[in-house]
């Protein structure tokens, strides 16, 4: 099977993974444009700490996740995952008890030292480096005749619409608003900035070896430095990192640490996240599109969620799998 694979953040990444794999003829393309993945993070973590429950599936989607990340470094020959605990700061008492309540029937809640402790610890959790992930699977791709750096255009037809390709997978997150002959998804713009950080006179400072979540959180990337992130806001698409963003997060980590000191910014960037309305991804046939297929609307659990979903797409375009109800991209069209 001929594939061409549009859009190469971690959702274009994954898909050209598994239908390597299956030994399909795979082509990439990206225009360089700024991409969520580039800037994000990369946290996994299996709970909610709302209401102190695992996510969507967390135990099916951390299987997967694991066994993709460790394959993908295996073929590229780097470290991408960071496996590490997350500290979660117990706001009051009632919390605290709530944390208790619901340990025995949670596998990745470890138990408090004591009634007196005001930090829950989860296993599970950790990081992945995802702008290395990108970097590697480009230079891969790029070596193999698979990549071309440009944006789409009308050639990139499948086979039923007169192109050359079997079939054709839009991966371009926010980018899929660009206008096209294509049916509308719902796909929402979610705006996070991110912070790295140092702190050279602390006293105190973020755990180093672990993610520490106050409702803000820091995640521990060596040399010293952290990301400290994030904010998520609905009604702006610029692309300009906020002094008053920054300020706040900074403020939120001094006010949860006081002993940090002062806190050096190295750098600050800002991300668009593709986000569903019903937080699902959109995962299959792109609707009244014959041979064309969509993988978006990974949203902020991308990480996790995204390698099972890539892994389905790649099912339902060998015909091996159904399309799932509460991912089928027809739900998102826009009328």
């Amino acid at each position: 099977m001929r594939v061409l694979v549009i859009g190469q953040g971690l959702a274009g990444t994954l898909v050209s993974h598994f239908a390597i794999e299956r030994s399909w003829d795979v082509h990439v393309i990206d225009a360089g444009l700024p991409s969520a993945s580039a800037v994000a993070a990369g946290m996994f973590n299996p709970m909610s700490f709302r209401r102190i429950v695992p996510v969507w599936e967390a135990e099916a989607h951390l299987s997967v996740m694991l066994q993709t990340y460790q394959a993908i470094e295996r073929i590229l020959g780097v470290t991408l995952l960071h496996h590490l605990p997350i500290h979660k700061v117990l706001p009051n008492a009632e919390y605290a008890g709530m944390w208790n309540d619901k340990r025995s029937t949670i596998p990745w809640l470890e138990p408090r030292q004591s009634e007196h402790d005001k930090t829950g610890i989860v296993s599970g959790g950790g990081w992945l480096n995802l702008p290395l992930l990108i970097q590697e699977w480009r230079l891969r791709l790029t070596t193999e005749g698979r990549f071309e750096g440009r944006l789409s255009n009308t050639n990139d037809l499948p086979k039923s619409q007169g192109g050359p390709w079997d079939a054709v997978v839009d991966c371009r997150g926010i980018g899929i608003h660009t206008p096209s002959d294509l049916v509308p998804l719902d796909i929402r713009k979610n705006r996070g900035e991110l912070l790295t950080i140092s702190c050279p006179e602390a006293r105190v400072g973020p755990p180093a070896e672990a993610v520490l979540n106050f409702g803000k959180w820091t995640i521990p990337i060596g040399q010293g430095k952290w990301r400290l992130g994030a904010s998520y806001e609905w009604n702006r698409d610029d692309y300009d990192p906020t002094p008053a963003t920054q300020a706040f997060l900074i403020d939120a980590l001094t006010s949860q640490t006081p002993a940090i000191g002062p806190i050096s910014v190295e750098d600050h960037l800002v991300g668009m996240r593709p986000v569903s309305k019903d937080r699902r991804p959109a995962v299959g046939p792109y609707p009244g599109a014959a041979g064309r297929y969509v993988l978006n609307g990974l949203g902020t659990r991308g990480v996790l969620i995204g390698p099972r979903w890539a892994q389905k797409l790649t099912h339902i375009m060998a015909g091996t799998s159904q399309i799932s109800p509460e991912t089928e991209p027809l739900r998102l069209t826009l009328s």
